[in-house]
C-alpha cells in the first residue's frame, strides 16, 4: 500500500475511536527490534527506545487495552528487555514460542528432519561467517549481516542464500529474508500465524499491529477489516499496513494516546 497516512490519520481512525470510546476492546500487538527498540549490531544491547518501557507499564496486563509482543527473538530475551513492563504474552521466534507471565515458553517440537536440516545449514554458514553473525534459536536459524561492509553482505547473500534455499526446498523449510539478514525456519511459522491465533481467541477485539520489518508483512496481511496495521519506519516502503509512523517520537506519541485512551474508557484488569 502506498500513500500511507501518518499519526494524525491513525489517531482519527474510527476503529481506534471505538476502542477509546469503550465500545470495543483493543489488543495492541508490537514487534520488538526496529519497532520498540533501535537496531543494534550487538543484538544483546538492543534496549528499547527511552520512554517505551514507561509507556508500556501504563497499559493493563489483562483485559481490553493490553499489549502483546510478537518478535523474531526468543521470547525470554524480549521479556528481559521490557522488564518491568509486563506484556499479556510474548510470541517469540516469529510465533513459534508463546510465553505468558510467570510461565515457561511453549515451543512446538521440531520434526527430526527439520532439526537435522537446521544443523546442516548452521554448519554450512559457520565456515564462512563471523561467530556472532549466526544465531541459533532452537526452532530456527538466523544469519545477521547488519553492520557488515556492503561487499561482505553481498558475498554472504550470494554464497549462503542459494545453499539455504536449496536445503529449504529439500527439507520442507522456508528461507525468509529480513532487514539485516536471512532466516531459515519451518513453513507457516510466521507472525501472521500468531495474529490469526489471537484473532480466533479474541473475536470481538480490534487488533492493532505495529511493525517495521519485511517479516511483519505476514502480520499485516493476517489482519482482517477490524484490524489496523501500522508500519513503524522512517523511510516509506511498499507495505500491507494502513498507516506509517516514525520512531521514536511518533511511536511514543501513539503509545501515549493508546495508554490515555484505554485508561479513559476503563480498560484494565478483569475488563
Amino acid at each position: 500500500m502506498t500513500g500511507l497516512r501518518g499519526l494524525s490519520g491513525l489517531a482519527a481512525d474510527p476503529l481506534l475511536a471505538d476502542v477509546f470510546g469503550g465500545r470495543r476492546d483493543g489488543l495492541l500487538l508490537l514487534d520488538y527490534d526496529g519497532t520498540l527498540a533501535p537496531f543494534r549490531v550487538e543484538r544483546e544491547k538492543a534496549a528499547p527506545y527511552p520512554g517505551v518501557v514507561d509507556m508500556l507499564r501504563r497499559l493493563p496486563s489483562r483485559g481490553g487495552g493490553r499489549f502483546v509482543v510478537i518478535s523474531g527473538r526468543m521470547a525470554g530475551e524480549v521479556e528481559g528487555f521490557l522488564h518491568p513492563a509486563t506484556p499479556a504474552e510474548i510470541w517469540g521466534c516469529h510465533g513459534a514460542q508463546r510465553l505468558r507471565p510467570g510461565g515457561e515458553p511453549r515451543t512446538p517440537d521440531l520434526k527430526p528432519h527439520w532439526a537435522k536440516a537446521l544443523e546442516r545449514a548452521a554448519d554450512m554458514a559457520a565456515a564462512c561467517v563471523p561467530p556472532d553473525a549466526l544465531e541459533r534459536k532452537g526452532v530456527c536459524l538466523a544469519l545477521h549481516w547488519r553492520g557488515m561492509e556492503a561487499s561482505q553482505r553481498e558475498q554472504l547473500r550470494r554464497r549462503i542464500g542459494p545453499l539455504w534455499s536449496r536445503l529449504a526446498r529439500e527439507a520442507g523449510l522456508a528461507a525468509h529474508p529480513f532487514d539485516g539478514g536471512l532466516e531459515l525456519r519451518p513453513p507457516d511459522w510466521d507472525k501472521g500465524g500468531a495474529v490469526r491465533t489471537l484473532r480466533r481467541e479474541n473475536p470481538d477485539a480490534i487488533l492493532v499491529y505495529l511493525g517495521d520489518d519485511r517479516t511483519d508483512e505476514d502480520a499485516f496481511r493476517a489482519l482482517d477489516a477490524s484490524g489496523l496495521g501500522v508500519l513503524v519506519r522512517v523511510a516509506p516502503r511498499p507495505t500491507a499496513a494502513r498507516y506509517r509512523i516514525t520512531p521514536p517520537e511518533e511511536l511514543l506519541r501513539f503509545l501515549g494516546l493508546w495508554a490515555q485512551g484505554v485508561t479513559a474508557c476503563g480498560a484494565g484488569p478483569g475488563r
